[in-house]
């Protein structure tokens, strides 16, 4: 049996451990992105127990250091697991998956939340913004929809949805290829 990195469970894991402490997950996890890319930059880092244990180290001195100068807003319980948590993904060499846990636990507060985020593709933007988002909102029922824009030029005009699964095309490009189809069907007869 191979031994599986699941990011989801990570992410579960951690968000149930910093609302043990009584800390807010959105705190943990922003302070997890903070601390994973500070790692990120270390130059020439390695992984495994020795690294762990000199990063634990280094971690533990910087939150010190904020602590005293009162410039941290996150509590203690929560610096306290989301070190822990970095130590352990460096000592199993999992620290390579710490974005995909970040990003999972994203996910898990905004479904909880009902938070719906959607895709938004574009050759210009579209004038009606507002309008695609309370459509989406009534669509999946959220309490807010985050729309991640994106510029394609091969959409021609018009823009593309993706909300989870789903593709709303509204675009020129999809319009034209489906006019094209048409005709051709049509052509032969």
């Amino acid at each position: 049996m191979t031994n599986m990195f699941i990011p989801s469970h990570w992410a579960r894991a951690f968000i149930n451990s910093v609302e043990k402490t009584g800390g807010k997950a959105e705190a943990g996890i922003e302070i997890l992105g903070v601390f994973a890319s500070w790692i990120t930059s270390l130059p020439g880092i390695t992984y495994g127990v020795s690294a762990a244990e000199k990063i634990e180290h280094l971690i533990r001195k910087g939150v010190k250091k904020l602590s005293l100068s009162g410039e941290s807003n996150i509590s203690p319980p929560v610096l306290e697991t989301a070190t822990r948590f970095l130590v352990i993904l460096l000592r199993k060499n999992a620290f390579r998956y710490i974005n995909l846990v970040i990003s999972e636990a994203k996910k898990i507060l905004n479904k909880r939340q009902g938070v719906v985020t959607a895709s938004l593709e574009y050759v210009f933007p579209p004038e009606d913004k507002s309008r695609i988002k309370e459509s989406i909102k009534k669509y999946t029922r959220a309490s807010r929809v985050v729309l991640k824009e994106r510029v394609n030029t091969d959409l021609i005009g018009g823009y593309r949805l993706r909300i989870g699964d789903e593709i709303i095309d509204a675009s020129i490009r999809s319009q034209l290829r489906e006019l094209e189809i048409c005709l051709s069907g049509n052509g032969g007869n």
